[in-house]
């Protein structure tokens, strides 16, 4: 259904000659991946509404996208399976901060780990991105210093004594980014440099 609004759509772009014909594939790809995330973000956003945890979540989610967009890590092959994964690992989230909150030594313990764990790694160079070697570097070079920024931001909150909800909502949003990552890596979902040409 997303698919046929996006052809739709850009059709009508195409016939009133806002877009060139040729550009016709890029702009349909370019509107699905959109409307997935709109979708997928906007159901977060109104579950958060729904259980009064919107600011929490949306620290989550600024924190969460921020890194994703740079470390890549594991995906689903289709729409419908990364919304449910995505919708049950935030039910997943709301489940287990208030807990993490309480144990501020494990949430900051995990927290180090993932970070350690995505500064070695940095990017995993999924195959629809198939990035060439410089871009991979660059990716993992913004991967570790958005890492680094987030990870003061967090221990920052900590020192000033910040609400542990807010804070576990960040960590979590790091330490999901990390398992993501090492998901990908253990299951082989990336193109290795000598498989690129």
């Amino acid at each position: 259904m997303i698919e046929k609004i996006a052809i739709d759509l850009v059709d009508q772009m195409t016939e009133t000659k806002l877009i060139h014909k040729d550009m016709a594939e890029r702009y349909i790809y370019v509107a699905i991946c959109w409307m997935e995330k709109f979708i997928t973000i906007g159901t977060i956003i109104l579950i958060s509404i729904a259980v009064q945890k919107f600011l929490p979540t949306l620290f989550f989610l600024i924190f969460f996208l921020g890194l994703r967009k740079r470390t890549g890590g594991y995906h689903l092959d289709k729409f419908n399976q990364c919304y449910l994964a995505s919708i049950l690992s935030y039910l997943a989230i709301l489940g287990i901060s208030t807990s993490l909150a309480s144990y501020p030594l494990w949430l900051l313990g995990m927290l180090l780990l993932a970070m350690l764990g995505i500064g070695i790694i940095g990017t995993v160079n999924h195959p629809n991105m198939h990035m060439d070697s410089a871009e991979l570097v660059e990716s993992k070079k913004e991967a570790r210093i958005i890492l680094l920024l987030e990870g003061s931001i967090i221990y920052c909150c900590v020192l000033l004594g910040a609400d542990m909800v807010f804070i576990s909502y960040m960590a979590i949003a790091v330490i999901l980014c990390a398992a993501l990552l090492c998901i990908a890596k253990i299951l082989k979902q990336e193109v290795k440099e000598n498989e690129e040409g």
